[in-house]
């Protein structure tokens, strides 16, 4: 259950000792658990839980073959079992547990007042967020609100469009290149109109067309290479034509270089300010306008969030009146349900009540404060659960709470370590019966002394220590039916077993059976 492992219990002479549970569960909340762990679980619903003790004090602890931590164990255990003994923790003596287990005794009404909180507390947050973003100091306002108004008219004036510093480059770079641009389109235009001695290369390719024109009237044969030379002496005219405007386009502008060089440090320098790219400064422009709008109206805003808060508190406040409403209500059965079970466990003076209060703030259950309150007799102030003194109170007082609330405890198995101190004889039978009833629907594993408990069992198992070559060791066995019988009658008569002792066992046996039988 991830309590604290103590290598005592290593047995002398070995290295390690180990424990393992094998489970079958079948709870959404456990299979969560699981998940959040990543720890695997089959389609079969089996979960295997094993701790490994070393001599050296090192513990492992493996849930379906995955190695966990002691306090993931902890968690997971908390879930599937519940440990009651006269000096162990249970969850029903845990405070924090009571409204969990009220709350599912009140059903789909509550439910629904829930699920109405949770969307107001959600809206709420959200109001609170936005009034604390807006809200603060009023001289602190007004010097961001003049910081934004500066930064605003800046980003206005330079009016730096997305792209500009692409462009701005592009034209800088042509412009340095000037002198050599128009040298290396000088000799291609050389080289196209002056050609090789005098001729030009379009005229020497537009005589060849020509020739070859009059070659293919003789040779049909020729007239593709015709289509081609011809088709080259066109373009290159073309090429010549564009070149020579190019040419005369071109610039050496030391003056605009100048007038870009100083548009890009204006870039450069808000770049650097805003932190983000020059297409993106448009975008800061816009996002520092929307907050100088919303501090400009800040006042007004807050105005109108604070009406927001206020209605949603109310409302919060209405639904969780009804919340303490149900929970009053339910609580009323609750506690005749307990005190009856209590008196059936010869309880006749016990009172148990449920306290509600209401605390100073609320949350996600609504704003009351839950606690099982108890006195075994009449006259005496109630008291919380955790403080019960006596072990036979307390093992009736827990009986009674599971046999009322184990329907809407999700755990599975109850372990009852000796509950049964403190109590014999008509009150033995009746926490025997009792335990029945919880048996119907949980598991329960029970260590008792007393015949009446034993006798109302499933199953027996016997665990005896023997020695055996000054070793002692811990059996455990699964009784047949007249073994039970016998070791009934050993609970009740000693050392010494007789016919009558074994007699009376078996009629206590059959009388356990048919109280089953008749209670099913």
């Amino acid at each position: 259950m991830g309590g604290r492992a103590n290598r005592e219990i290593i047995r002398r002479g070995e290295e390690q000792a180990s424990v393992e549970a094998v489970f079958s569960i079948d709870d959404k909340k456990i299979e969560k658990i699981l998940d959040d762990m990543d720890i695997e679980h089959d389609e079969d619903s089996t979960l295997v839980i094993r701790r490994i003790l070393h001599m050296n004090g090192k513990s492992v602890c493996k849930v379906n073959g995955a190695t966990v931590t002691v306090g993931q164990v902890k968690e997971l255990a908390g879930c599937l079992i519940d440990f009651h003994g006269q000096h162990e923790h249970q969850s029903l003596l845990n405070p924090k547990k009571h409204i969990e287990l009220l709350d599912k005794f009140c059903g789909t009404e509550l439910d629904a007042e829930k699920a109405k909180l949770a969307e107001f507390l959600k809206k709420y947050k959200t109001t609170m967020k936005e009034m604390k973003a807006i809200a603060g100091n009023e001289s602190e306002r007004e010097r961001r609100t003049e910081i934004l108004s500066y930064q605003i008219s800046e980003l206005e004036a330079a009016d730096i469009k997305p792209g500009e510093e692409e462009t701005l480059t592009e034209r800088k770079k042509i412009l340095q290149n000037g002198e050599r641009m128009r040298e290396m389109a000088g000799k291609c235009i050389n080289i196209l109109y002056n050609g090789v001695n005098g001729l030009p290369a379009g005229d020497m390719v537009t005589e060849a067309a020509d020739t070859l024109r009059q070659l293919s009237d003789i040779d049909i044969s020729v007239k593709l290479i015709y289509e081609i030379v011809n088709s080259a002496a066109i373009q290159l005219s073309e090429a010549e034509r564009e070149l020579k405007r190019y040419f005369e386009g071109l610039e050496t502008g030391e003056d605009e270089i100048e007038q870009i060089e100083e548009r890009l440090n204006i870039i450069y320098a808000f770049k650097k300010k805003y932190i983000c790219t020059s297409d993106k400064l448009a975008e800061k422009l816009e996002s520092l306008r929307s907050e100088y709008d919303m501090l400009m109206h800040s006042r007004e805003r807050l105005e109108l969030l604070e009406n927001e808060r206020k209605s949603l508190f109310k409302s919060m406040v209405d639904v969780c009146k009804v919340m303490t409403d149900i929970r009053k209500k339910r609580a009323e059965s609750i506690e005749k349900e307990i005190e009856t079970n209590l008196r059936d466990l010869e309880m006749d003076k016990a009172q148990f009540k449920i306290r509600i209060d209401q605390k100073n703030q609320l949350g996600m259950d609504g704003w009351d404060d839950v606690e099982f309150m108890f006195t075994a007799n009449e006259g005496e102030e109630l008291m919380p659960l955790a403080k019960i003194g006596s072990g036979g109170e307390l093992s009736r007082v827990m009986l009674a709470l599971k046999v009322v609330f184990g329907n809407a405890d999700s755990i599975g198995t109850f372990v009852f370590d000796e509950i049964d101190t403190g109590i014999s004889g008509r009150t033995a039978q009746k926490v025997a019966e009792k335990m029945y009833v919880v048996a119907k629907t949980k598991q329960i594993l029970c260590i008792t002394h007393l015949p009446q408990i034993a006798a109302m069992a499933d199953s027996h198992y016997m665990i005896e220590k023997t020695t055996q070559k000054g070793r002692t060791k811990t059996s455990i066995k699964l009784l047949k039916k007249n073994e039970a019988i016998r070791d009934i009658a050993r609970l009740m008569a000693g050392t010494e077993v007789t016919e009558m002792s074994v007699n009376a066992a078996r009629e206590m046996k059959e009388l356990a059976n048919k109280y089953k039988n008749d209670n099913r």
